[in-house]
């Protein structure tokens, strides 16, 4: 799998941007809440997400629904990196096992829960990368790999999408 951005002309970025779009008029909310919480996603995390389903933004005198076409995306990111979703779950788990901690827990769980929940997730993400036969290399510039990995395999159409965009998103 490649890291590289997915390059494209400005006309085929605005045809991928409008099939995106036209995709994401026909999705469910209720779907996507139901499958993030069967997987076994955090609710603090599920919760964030719907509040990103009716972000929308106007380009080029068109509004565009951003948050369902990202959380399509994270959808599919997910469906493809499964180890990194348990990951996340286990790690939050852990900040809401710190909650139980008395006097001090409720001070330390959503730190505890944003730290555990990135370790969790860089972990599984690096499960997923070692199933699919890619190298992992261990330590610190391992785990800054992953998370480069991470955000270029999440933004890769996205990004490409955007910098064909750019010129038409000035206007």
């Amino acid at each position: 799998m490649s890291d590289e951005v997915v390059v494209m002309s400005p006309a085929k970025a605005k045809l991928q941007l409008a099939l995106l779009n036209s995709a994401s008029a026909n999705l469910e909310k209720r779907d996507f809440i139901v499958r993030f919480t069967n997987e076994g996603l955090p609710q603090e995390i599920v919760l964030m997400l719907d509040e990103l389903w009716d972000k929308t933004k106007i380009v080029g005198g068109e509004v565009i629904n951003i948050g369902r076409i990202l959380l399509a995306k994270i959808w599919e990111f997910v469906a493809a990196n499964p180890n990194m979703l348990i990951g996340v779950a286990c790690g939050a788990a852990v900040g809401a096992l710190a909650n139980l901690i008395p006097f001090v827990g409720p001070f330390l769980a959503p730190t505890a829960m944003a730290i555990g929940a990135v370790v969790g997730g860089i972990w599984g993400f690096q499960q997923d990368r070692a199933n699919r036969g890619e190298v992992i290399k261990g330590g610190p510039i391992g785990v800054a790999e992953t998370l480069v990995a991470m955000a270029k395999e999440f933004f890769k159409l996205f990004a490409g999408i955007m910098l064909a965009l750019k010129d038409y998103f000035a206007a």
